[in-house]
């Protein structure tokens, strides 16, 4: 966390010396106080403030003089000194000045403007600053901070309002979505229970047809397979989005919960000419995960490597420790991702309009899918990509479960470890 900056006022009159410290706590600068010529030496010295505040009438020593020691002295000539000061006549700026201040205002002063001063000046951007407003001498110092005080808060007051409504909104807006995952996710499953019957019965009496349509039928059976595992991975996305599923976890062995999961996906590889290659070693810390979801989560990353890949191409799937996570890595060499692209990648429904003119299936919820898995589980994800058409690599990352087969000997695992 950044230091925070500091600023020395130097102010005999408490009152004057109390709002301006108010006004420099708004701006996020400490302010330090001092009514004594002598001590603002010493304090400027030891404490080295990102500014000064100077008033020209100030015990055991004045104004002018301090600005001069300050500036004089090789551990505090780099200091910002500026007057804020009651005195208004040109013979007391020519010599506010001169004695080397690097800016002389005058009380009354606007509290926003003071604000806006010190902040540019810390920065060094002074020159970016909008002339001062000009405010008449007959002003009291202390209404005119109430005034800014009151307009300030009202206007928050209002901004506060108009977020609070903002956020009720998004809030309606998000349940909208998640009630319209849960019912169309739900609907959208419920056909499959009669067409696999149909299907079975098709095959039945197709049991003496021609190899072509028996193909056709493979081919259709392949298909639904693959459109009913798309959707019930929606449904499971939705499920988490709703809070209407808890993960159920247990101790799990990765060995085993991998190479069964990303057989679909091999497949498909098979089919479409990608060199598919699985490397997980038999000697993995276990996860306390629920194998279910995770299943998905490694299917949905197997899935796309493949997808979104190309004739000849390559996808890996491999799993390491490293530095207590349990690593779940997949890699590809396939159309890759911009850097836009990768900024939208984890929002759900962000399939690219260019991929869908391509012919490239899918919702665009798989790695969102993944994301929520690896959150509801203390784990984390990274997605690296050079660029298009230079293929991805996407790392889940699951906290390892230290000791683990002490834990397994002694911990039950319901039927659901590996």
């Amino acid at each position: 966390m950044p230091a925070q900056h500091t600023a020395l006022i130097v102010n005999a009159d408490p009152t004057i010396a109390q709002v301006i410290s108010a006004v420099l706590k708004v701006g996020g600068v400490q302010p330090i106080v001092t009514a004594d010529g002598e001590k603002a030496l010493v304090l400027a010295r030891s404490l080295q403030p990102d500014l000064v505040l100077l008033e020209m009438d100030i015990e055991n020593r004045s104004g002018i003089e301090v600005c001069a020691t300050l500036k004089t002295d090789p551990e505090t000539a780099s200091l910002p000194v500026v007057f804020l000061t009651a005195r208004k006549s040109d013979t007391d700026r020519q010599l506010g000045l001169a004695a080397g201040a690097d800016a002389y205002l005058t009380i009354p002063f606007s509290p926003a403007y003071l604000v806006d001063f010190v902040t540019a000046l810390i920065a060094g951007t002074t020159s970016d600053l909008l002339p001062r407003q000009a405010v008449s001498d007959s002003t009291d110092q202390l209404m005119l901070f109430a005034t800014e005080w009151r307009d300030l808060f009202q206007r928050e007051r209002a901004e506060r309002r108009s977020l609070e409504q903002a956020q009720k909104c998004l809030e309606e807006l998000d349940r909208l979505k998640a009630d319209f995952l849960s019912v169309v996710t739900h609907e959208l499953l419920t056909p499959f229970a009669s067409i696999g019957v149909t299907l079975q019965v098709v095959q039945h009496y197709a049991a003496d047809a021609s190899p072509e349509l028996r193909q056709a039928l493979d081919d259709l059976t392949s298909e639904i397979a693959n459109l009913h595992r798309l959707i019930n991975g929606v449904v499971k996305f939705a499920e988490l989005v709703t809070k209407q599923r808890d993960p159920q976890p247990g101790y799990i062995a990765v060995s085993r919960l991998i190479p069964a999961a990303v057989q679909p996906a091999a497949v498909l590889a098979l089919a479409r000419d990608v060199d598919f290659r699985v490397f997980v070693p038999d000697d993995l810390p276990r996860v306390y995960v629920d194998p279910e979801l995770l299943s998905e989560a490694v299917f949905q990353m197997a899935h796309n490597a493949v997808k979104f890949n190309v004739p000849g191409g390559k996808a890996q799937v491999r799993a390491f420790e490293s530095q207590g996570w349990l690593v779940i890595q997949v890699s590809d060499t396939g159309i890759g991702l911009t850097p836009q692209q990768l900024e939208l990648l984890g929002q759900p429904f962000e399939q690219n309009v260019d991929a869908l003119r391509r012919g490239r299936e899918g919702l665009g919820v798989g790695w969102a899918f993944v994301c929520y898995v690896a959150e509801a589980h203390g784990g984390r994800t990274t997605v690296e990509s050079p660029g298009p058409g230079k293929g991805s690599t996407f790392s889940l990352y699951l906290p390892a479960v230290a000791g683990w087969h002490a834990v397994v000997r002694t911990t039950p695992t319901d039927g659901k470890g590996g």
